[in-house]
């Protein structure tokens, strides 16, 4: 018995959902998001920099992790474009880029006002 292909009971958000799975920029961004959360130091560096700018000493005291293991997390936080540094004296001090505490708490408190997943 032969089946008949798929046809969709709703065409036009089918292809909503199309269109939003061919942007790769939204791809891009959920990638970077991801990457910059799936590390449980990444994000205590995330949620420590929400609160003030820190050198990577207090970040590393702050979140009970190593100074060169902090920066290297800093490292990957950079390079996403998510933190930056500011020299002052003989320190730099990291802050989250300009508006992305504000986003990345909104994004944080969001998810965790969810209901678990069935399985989790």
């Amino acid at each position: 018995m032969q089946r008949s292909p798929l046809q969709p009971k709703d065409p036009i958000n089918l292809n909503r959902a199309r269109e939003r799975l061919a942007n790769r920029s939204a791809q891009a961004g959920m990638h970077r998001l991801g990457k910059a959360l799936c590390d449980p130091a990444r994000l205590e560096i995330i949620q420590a920099l929400s609160a003030s700018s820190l050198t990577v000493n207090d970040l590393a005291l702050a979140i009970r992790r190593a100074p060169a293991a902090t920066s290297q997390h800093l490292r990957v936080l950079r390079e996403l474009d998510l933190v930056e540094g500011a020299r002052h004296g003989t320190s730099i001090y990291y802050s989250l880029k300009r508006g992305m505490a504000a986003e990345i708490e909104r994004i944080l408190e969001r998810l965790a006002s969810l209901p678990p997943a069935s399985g989790a």
